[in-house]
């Protein structure tokens, strides 16, 4: 069996209760009046129905893998001189993940417009179904066509013809969103493939309304959280004070670094993350070009570890600053600036504003250039 995996951004989500209180702390400044708005996730679950899949697999298909609970766990259904048929009950617009362990893979939704699915997986397409499903099907074709083509070119000196169509990608993923909020077709981005935490906060914003068909399809819950606890930290606003030992156990406060006339950049981490990790590079360029210029870097940790913290910061010989309470997910820094998935950025102004948040690599270098070549 081949099956393909789906990588997700959301590698370092909390599993999350169905439904949930959340509270939205902003603590302005240094200690200063603290605001509370309680967020409900209210998730519409709906009834199950059964639900027909059939079609032709792969030349050479045996067994159809059909997953139903994106993406863990796989059940298996025989294919008969190339046919196969599956009758499930699933709850409407449940996301199902189907695969022939050839060729053939795509993701299907439930749905009652009709009860029933043909798909071709010699091509991975939907014959015939509901106009959800041949909709969205459209933009899987669409996307794969775009990274087999990808593919091509992954080793590449120059990056221009994979930059390129991976900007291609990213425009179709955010079609399906935009192009479809009367629907649950944008549930498959946002939350199942985790793009979600790869989109600015004002791009976000645009498809995180309450009115939207898809808002309280139960997987958008984490998408949910992550958006409410992004408010914490959007530009415009003070810092939120901390207070973290860093690597000798000594405590400190952001207010000895912030509002000191310089700018402060908090870079929120982790050992275990691996983009994390690969970005350390850049960060250190980042660090040798505007230390002298003033500018502050400030590495808060989500390490649980102590000596895997410390290790990661030797070995990478990383020469700023290092925060953290070793408390993972529970730090008080995920609580206080929303942080809900790694690596993230917070940049705050020479008076204790925050300026920018979610910037990485190039772009994060692009907008320090600007300023400090501005200055």
């Amino acid at each position: 069996m081949n099956k393909k995996t789906i990588i997700t951004a959301f590698p370092t989500f909390r599993r999350l209760p169905v439904a949930f209180l959340l509270a939205l702390v902003t603590l302005a400044g240094q200690g200063q009046e603290t605001k509370v708005q309680e967020h409900v996730f209210a998730p519409v679950v709906n009834d199950t129905i059964d639900f027909v899949i059939e079609g032709t697999a792969s030349e050479g298909a045996d067994t159809i893998y059909l997953d139903e609970r994106p993406y863990v766990d796989y059940k298996e259904y025989p294919v008969e001189e190339g046919k196969f048929r599956i009758t499930v009950r699933q709850p409407l617009h449940k996301f199902l993940q189907i695969e022939d362990g050839e060729n053939g893979w795509m993701v299907i939704i439930v749905d009652s417009m009709p009860a029933r699915i043909t798909v071709d997986f010699r091509t991975n397409k939907v014959v015939e179904g509901s106009p959800l499903n041949l909709r969205f099907n459209h933009y899987q074709l669409a996307k794969g066509s775009i990274e087999h083509e990808m593919e091509q070119h992954m080793e590449d000196e120059d990056r221009t013809i994979y930059d390129s169509l991976d900007q291609k990608r990213k425009d179709v993923e955010w079609k399906s969103i935009i192009e479809n909020l009367d629907n649950v077709i944008p549930v498959y981005v946002l939350s199942l493939n985790g793009q979600a935490v790869m989109y600015a906060p004002e791009k976000l914003a645009e498809c995180m309304k309450e009115e939207y068909a898809f808002a309280h399809h139960p997987e958008m819950e984490k998408v949910w959280k992550y958006y409410w606890a992004m408010q914490k930290r959007l530009p415009g606003q003070d810092y939120h004070e901390l207070e973290l030992p860093d690597t000798t156990g000594t405590v400190h406060r952001l207010s000895e670094y912030v509002g000191h006339g310089n700018y402060v950049l908090l870079d929120f981490w982790a050992s275990w993350c691996g983009p994390c990790m690969g970005s350390m590079p850049m960060m250190k360029e980042i660090h040798n070009s505007y230390v002298s210029k003033g500018l502050k870097i400030i590495g808060i940790s989500f390490d649980s570890e102590r000596d895997k913290w410390l290790s990661a910061i030797q070995r990478l010989e990383l020469p700023w600053l290092h925060l953290s309470d070793l408390r993972g997910w529970e730090s008080i820094a995920s609580e206080t600036y929303g942080v809900r998935a790694i690596p993230e950025t917070v940049l705050i102004d020479p008076n204790g504003k925050i300026l920018l948040t979610g910037l990485r690599e190039q772009a994060l270098e692009k907008k320090l250039d600007e300023i400090f070549n501005d200055k």
